[in-house]
Parts: structure tokens; C-alpha cells; sequence
């Protein structure tokens, strides 16, 4: 837990020579399935809405797709509420008319650059924070569609499994679309690391 506190304070606390936060909508991916994508982005969430008291959205990457702009102060009602305070969460699929009215909306985000702008405004004006759950570089060009969109992009990586040519490859990609690479997210490690070494780290 300590290092997800130490990542929100150089991260997500993280502010510009005006004092504004610099990164308010974080992307996170991972060179390939299965490296806990998603365990971070709902730990660091929590963690987020728990220690700052301001509104976070946790949010994957097909439910960033289906979010409907037409009316910003509408956003909200769109989130789910959860059991911890300030933390929402937004649903990524739905069934019958209204799935067929999502596609359609996931097709305008594909298609529409400037609509993609309009969803991420409509965020920022509604969340302090947000963090989007994108699927891992080899089964989805989610985030490379975001990389440039969003404040910047954190790559997650699996303790003893992800390759080092798979985390150089990631960075690349990331930053060849125009993202902000903000590192890496060590998750999975079942080993510990002595505090003189993860200080160096």
C-alpha cells in the first residue's frame, strides 16, 4: 500500500508551475493480459478518494466510449456511486435499446476526434480525478487512441512476467502516439524489495 501513496503523491499530486494538478486524467495499460490492470486502477481509486476527499472516476476504456456528452452537467448521473465516499465508477455495457444506442455513441468516439475532446472536458468538469482501465497494447489500440487525449499514461507491469522488451516496446508506442509516459506500476511483486534499494529504484 505504501507504494500506491508514494505513486499518488508523484503523480496524481503533481502540480505546474501555476499550482494547477498536471495530471487529472491518468490512462493505464499494460504490455499484455492478465498484469493487474485493473486491480491497480480500483486500488489507486479508492486510495485517491480516501486521502485527497475529491471526486474520482474509475472508469475502462469501452465505458469512456459509451459516455454520452450532449449535456456535461449530465455526466454524473451517468456514474455509479460506491460504497466509498467521492469514488465513482461508470458502467462499461449495457443491454437492449440502450446497448444499441452505446454502440452507436462508441461509434461517434471512434470516428469524431473532437468528440472524444468534448467527453474528456466533460470529465474534467465533473471529476477531480479520473483514471480509465484501458486493455493491454496487444488486444486493443484503446490507449493509443487516448495517449494524446489524456494527462498522461502509466503502464503496468507483472512482478517476474513481463519481459524487458515488452516494457521498452510499451513506452515506445505510448509516446509515439503522443502520450505523456508517466511510468511504470509494479503490481504482482510477491517478494520483498529492502527500503535502501526501492528508494533507488
Amino acid at each position: 500500500m505504501e507504494f500506491y501513496l508514494e505513486f499518488i503523491r508523484s503523480v496524481f499530486q503533481a502540480a505546474d508551475d501555476q499550482g494547477k494538478l498536471r495530471n487529472r486524467i491518468v490512462a493505464f495499460t499494460s504490455s499484455s493480459p492478465g498484469e493487474g490492470v485493473s486491480h491497480v486502477v480500483n486500488t489507486l481509486a479508492k486510495e485517491i478518494a480516501t486521502h485527497t476527499q475529491r471526486r474520482v472516476l474509475a472508469v475502462d476504456s469501452m465505458g469512456l466510449q459509451n459516455l454520452r456528452v450532449a449535456d456535461p452537467h449530465m455526466i454524473s448521473k451517468q456514474c455509479s456511486e460506491t460504497q466509498i465516499e467521492n469514488l465513482h465508477t461508470m458502467p462499461a455495457a449495457t443491454e437492449g435499446l440502450m446497448g444499441l444506442r452505446r454502440r452507436a455513441q462508441s461509434s461517434e468516439w471512434q470516428s469524431d476526434p473532437e468528440y472524444r475532446l468534448a467527453c474528456l472536458k466533460a470529465l474534467r468538469w465533473n471529476f477531480d480525478y479520473v483514471l480509465v482501465d484501458c486493455p493491454s497494447l496487444s488486444v486493443s489500440a484503446d490507449v493509443t487512441t487516448l495517449a494524446s487525449l489524456v494527462d498522461g499514461v502509466a503502464v503496468v507491469v507483472a512482478a517476474g512476467r513481463t519481459r524487458r522488451d515488452q516494457i521498452r516496446r510499451t513506452q515506445r508506442v505510448i509516446e509515439q502516439a503522443g502520450g505523456n509516459f508517466l511510468g511504470f506500476v509494479l503490481n504482482q511483486r510477491s517478494y520483498p524489495v529492502p527500503g535502501w534499494l526501492y528508494h533507488r529504484l
